[in-house]
């Protein structure tokens, strides 16, 4: 499992990328964070890209920045049999 600071460097790297290329940014789902689910069972363990990420305001701030969750992708692509050859 990757550290926090090489996960938070790969999504900045994905979120140019996919602004500068005019694509839309697929968030992965949300994942448990493997340093924060051994000590305390109190507190939450599992984020997604959101919790760190203010992808709205970002989308606000540049035109064209579009982002969607892996679940809207499959249900607009995978679901109506657009994934296939």
């Amino acid at each position: 499992s990757a550290g926090w600071n090489n996960i938070r460097m790969a999504m900045e790297t994905a979120l140019v990328m996919s602004h500068a290329m005019g694509r839309t940014l697929v968030l992965p789902p949300e994942k448990e964070i493997w340093e924060l689910d051994e000590e305390d069972n109190s507190q939450k363990s599992v984020f997604g890209f959101n919790d760190f990420f203010h992808l709205d305001a970002i989308s606000v701030e540049h035109k064209g920045f579009k982002v969607i969750t892996m679940e809207e992708f499959l249900v607009r692509e995978a679901m109506q049999g657009k994934m296939v050859e």
